[in-house]
């Protein structure tokens, strides 16, 4: 009985990416499990290795140009919704089509052995940083805090994407939990015991931080602001309305909105943008044409922007921004006419990153849109609306003017949710957690390249998830095609 995707990364391979001098002092050029994980500046360089590898092919073919790390998942998320139209089928087209779920398709299966891959890495941090040797106990603490925050974000990634939303759902079955390394397979847990491992992992982390601070190296490192905010997106989930606005609220204390002229830089380079977590590319990790600037910048000559597979910004979304809108007018028009082409310019690397641009991951407009929302459930709404309008004033030529009220507040910010966070991973998610289908009709998506039956596609539908992978069933005994998805 074993798991294949449970085995641990062979360890030359995950320092050679991260640090490759450690090796050399080893003869045989092999390192000890023991070695690995017998200091605290081994377990950051393991954690290194795991930050790397979440931005990078595994394998490193030139086969797997849809699978450049967690991006390449938002992507995939983010084309199963309204807001994005793809002009032809090349890679992520089976995505856009709803139709790369199934148990021997590729997307399923890289997603659950990136994530279990990456978890079995994390687990062995949280479970040997104890006893680590140490210059003091904050470092202890903070390196397991970083991981405990690590472990829950990619579980939380899982139970997302191979399970419905949390509510109705939470007697479901879920995803298998693993918190130590083992080669025996577990069971589906259900949702709701995914749900509580998530949450305790991300409050034990807060704590951790709190009582360990310790300087940020680099904008690829978590922090308890992070850990605060990945929590506040699982309360949001969870409908827990109450936490999700004091934990956003929390997350981006000490943070900036970004202005309408950083807005409009590109998202490409963190050192000129306001972001709470991303990770830093270089020409040396630049994964090229299997890049998310790659799939959706203009800028650069990657699919987008060669015209292998461009991605467009959907007229029904464009149609429903304020004309004073910063966002708006980074959606050229030039092309409509002639090629019918709306051409989003938010994620732009052509003027000097290139493909070494940035990835980002966290962002205090997020954190804001989340209070926003989670207060106006919780009919706080003069506080909502004064939310609303500060986000809105830092994109608008002139400053907005909020009045809704009651649903429909709810529905301005779930608007804005759509048009501040596009293209960044959110898109398909908020519509699971919102049960709400989608229908692509009256915009400019194709149904020739869509196909008709993607056109429009109901809430809670069997594609919204994926199912199992074929090869975890053949692996796991404790999974069997009676605990698949349908």
């Amino acid at each position: 009985m074993k798991m294949k995707c449970l085995k641990m990364i062979p360890l030359l391979l995950l320092f050679s990416a991260c640090k490759k001098d450690f090796l050399e002092t080893e003869p045989t050029r092999q390192v000890s499990f023991e070695q690995v994980f017998s200091t605290t500046d081994n377990i950051q360089t393991v954690l290194d290795g795991v930050t790397r590898n979440m931005r990078s092919y595994y394998p490193a073919t030139n086969e797997t140009h849809d699978q450049f790390g967690v991006k390449s998942v938002d992507l995939a998320i983010d084309l199963m919704s309204e807001d994005i139209v793809v002009e032809k089928i090349h890679w992520f087209g089976y995505d856009y089509r709803f139709d790369n779920r199934t148990a021997n398709y590729p997307r399923p299966q890289y997603v659950w052995t990136m994530f279990y891959r990456l978890i079995n890495n994390v687990n062995n941090v949280i479970n040997s940083v104890d006893e680590a040797a140490a210059p003091s106990e904050t470092v202890r603490r903070n390196l397991k805090a970083r991981a405990l925050t690590l472990r829950a974000y990619f579980y939380f990634q899982l139970i997302q994407l191979f399970q419905h939303t949390y509510i109705g759902h939470e007697n479901d079955l879920g995803v298998p939990l693993y918190t130590e390394t083992t080669l025996e397979g577990k069971p589906r847990a259900k949702v709701s015991e995914v749900y509580q491992r998530i949450t305790a992992d991300l409050d034990e982390a807060i704590l951790l931080f709190d009582a360990n601070p310790m300087a940020r190296r680099h904008i690829s490192d978590i922090t308890g602001n992070v850990a605060r905010g990945i929590r506040a997106r699982v309360a949001l989930v969870m409908n827990d309305w109450k936490s999700a606005a004091t934990l956003a609220a929390a997350a981006r204390q000490g943070t900036t909105l970004m202005t309408a002229e950083k807005f409009s830089a590109g998202f490409d380079n963190y050192t000129e943008q306001n972001w709470m977590w991303g990770f830093e590319i270089n020409d040396e990790q630049s994964t090229t044409f299997g890049s998310w600037f790659s799939h959706m910048d203009w800028s650069v000559q990657g699919y987008c922007g060669a015209g292998y597979s461009r991605k467009i910004f959907s007229l029904a979304l464009f149609n429903r921004m304020n004309d004073a809108d910063v966002r708006k007018k980074l959606v050229d028009t030039s092309l409509w006419a002639s090629k019918g082409w709306l051409i989003p310019r938010k994620f732009s690397a052509g003027g000097g990153k290139g493909f070494s641009a940035d990835y980002v991951m966290m962002r205090p407009e997020e954190m804001l849109l989340i209070e926003a929302e989670a207060r106006a459930r919780l009919s706080e709404e003069t506080a909502a609306r004064g939310l609303l309008k500060e986000l809105r004033d830092k994109r608008y030529d002139t400053p907005a003017t909020v009045t809704a009220a009651g649903d429909a507040l709810v529905e301005e910010i779930l608007l804005e949710r759509r048009i501040e966070l596009w293209g960044e991973g959110f898109a398909a998610l908020d519509l699971k957690r919102l049960k709400r289908g989608i229908d692509r009709n009256n915009s400019n998506h194709n149904a020739v390249v869509v196909t008709a039956a993607a056109m429009k596609v109901p809430a809670e539908d069997k594609r919204w998830i994926y199912q199992i992978p074929q090869s975890e069933i053949d692996a796991n005994q404790q999974i069997n095609e009676e605990h698949q998805n349908p």
